[in-house]
């Protein structure tokens, strides 16, 4: 999956103003209407506010990843939030310092499918120290782009020696996140 074709560079910010999880939410929302990748911003929000109220979506490595799949979500995309200084989101154990939120809008149609791939993609990419260093180092959303653009899943395949013990911990921590949000739902809903 090609991040690049997932995102804009209107839709990356540095050092935004609200420095609180759902503040962030919400504002992160504004532009993904402006693009037109969504239709009803509170339904979208609210689909966020929902995934974010049945497990904790900061995955370490200073990265939150909220996301919300609804309806009126009318394609994949996401809007990156870059921090000089944390904010502080809930993470599986206790809260954590994040620097880089990415929140990302998944229709519903595609809850498993592109939702996985794009949590798959961006945990690889960014399992990467170089690219993450990269990534808080950019100043416009150009530069963020570009850093995530030099590591391809092709690059990062060729490249020798590469340390698979992030992406491991990185998707092993989405995976818990994502069972205890079923066992939430699954014991909500008996």
């Amino acid at each position: 999956m090609n991040l690049l074709e997932l995102t804009h560079p209107e839709l990356v910010f540095i050092n935004p103003p609200c420095r609180t999880p759902e503040a962030l939410i919400r504002w992160l929302s504004e532009p993904l209407v402006g693009r037109n990748v969504i239709t009803d911003k509170d339904a979208f929000i609210q689909s966020v506010l929902h995934r974010e109220s049945e497990g904790p979506t900061a995955l370490g490595e200073a990265l939150a990843v909220p996301h919300g799949k609804s309806d009126a979500v009318q394609q994949a995309a996401f809007c990156l939030a870059l921090f000089d200084e944390p904010v502080i989101w809930p993470g599986l154990e206790g809260d954590e310092a994040v620097r880089m939120v990415f929140l990302l809008a998944i229709p519903h149609a595609e809850a498993g499918s592109t939702h996985m791939q794009l949590l798959t993609t961006l945990t690889s990419s960014l399992a990467e120290e170089r690219v993450r260093n990269a990534l808080l180092a950019a100043r416009t959303g150009e530069e963020a782009l570009s850093a995530l653009r030099r590591e391809t899943p092709q690059n990062a395949d060729a490249e020798s020696g590469r340390s698979l013990v992030i992406p491991l911990i990185l998707g092993s921590i989405a995976a818990a996140a994502f069972l205890q949000a079923g066992l939430n739902w699954a014991c909500g809903v008996s």
